[in-house]
């Protein structure tokens, strides 16, 4: 167990890669367009930073998670946890993450091609995830899965234990509400925004004005664009990979999230190649992306907007 859920992040440059999703090879692809080893190692010192969600819908999460491991365990990367890797330590049962109960998944009807975790393969990924910080930084650079908030931030460095932290608040947020008459929409909202561990993996949120379908169930809340008023070092985090013509930060952010995740849906349309959702890496302090197809995106083109599936 790590001392605090806060870390401090590696020295030296940089490759931030974004939401994996069991995506393996895509993501062998991306490390071999980087330069780097098979072990993990690079010509240039190199290292590298995962912002989490390594798991789910892509076909083989047990081999992202294993190959990911190995190079946190290495030395040679750096690893948050994701709101996906969270509902899994948890033991949250969600539409996305049937794999790691030795369930299949379906969309539309159809089976999504995945790898099932059996009981050697759940007792690794736990085993790691308990490892993971919420958020890493260092003098000239942040990090965070979904959101950064000082003030949930000051609340993860006071704790070592993800799960421990989840609970704590979660249990004085419903201890909130007896004779309040709060609607059951606002109290989900209270949970997401109000507990430390929800808000830095999975981002603020607010009421929806329309009904949003999500992950096969119906949202009457919204993701906020927290990125527009973020003031201070240097944000780098993933989670939002569609944002309806939002820029990709303002300045002082990047979201390296290219949606990979739903990849599985262009392969069953019969797409083999030249992919419009992808894996990126953000490299630091070079501010390039490079693409798991070799291609990259300068720096004059951060503010365009994101693409969509």
């Amino acid at each position: 167990m790590q001392s605090c859920l806060v870390q401090r992040l590696f020295a030296g440059p940089l490759d931030i890669v974004g939401d994996v999703h069991g995506e393996i090879d895509p993501l062998k692809s991306l490390l071999r367009h980087l330069g780097y080893a098979k072990d993990g190692s690079h010509a240039d010192g190199r290292r590298l930073v995962f912002v989490g969600d390594l798991t789910d819908r892509g076909p083989d999460s047990p081999a992202v998670v294993d190959l990911v491991r190995r190079l946190v365990e290495s030395g040679r990367a750096q690893c948050v946890l994701g709101n996906h890797d969270l509902n899994i330590l948890l033991n949250h049962k969600k539409h996305d993450n049937g794999w790691f109960y030795g369930e299949e998944v379906t969309e539309d009807g159809q089976v999504v091609p995945q790898v099932l975790a059996d009981d050697t393969v759940r007792k690794q990924v736990l085993e790691f995830f308990r490892t993971l910080p919420i958020a890493i930084e260092r003098a000239d650079l942040r990090i965070v899965h979904a959101s950064w908030c000082d003030d949930m931030i000051a609340l993860a460095r006071e704790s070592s234990d993800v799960i421990a932290l989840y609970d704590q608040h979660h249990n004085l947020i419903e201890q909130s509400f007896p004779g309040l008459g709060i609607e059951e929409v606002d109290q989900g909202l209270k949970h997401q925004n109000d507990n430390p561990v929800k808000r830095l993996t999975s981002g603020p949120e607010e009421r929806a004005a329309q009904p949003i379908v999500a992950s096969g169930k119906i949202r009457f809340e919204q993701r906020v664009n927290w990125w527009n008023d973020y003031q201070g070092r240097f944000c780098v985090f993933g989670h939002y990979s569609i944002l309806d013509g939002q820029p990709r930060g303002n300045g002082s952010t990047f979201c390296v999230d290219y949606g990979v995740g739903k990849r599985w849906t262009e392969r069953r349309a019969g797409v083999t190649q030249d992919y419009s959702l992808k894996l990126a890496a953000f490299r630091w302090p070079e501010q390039v992306v490079v693409f798991d197809e070799g291609m990259d995106e300068p720096t004059d083109s951060f503010n365009a907007t994101r693409r969509e599936p």
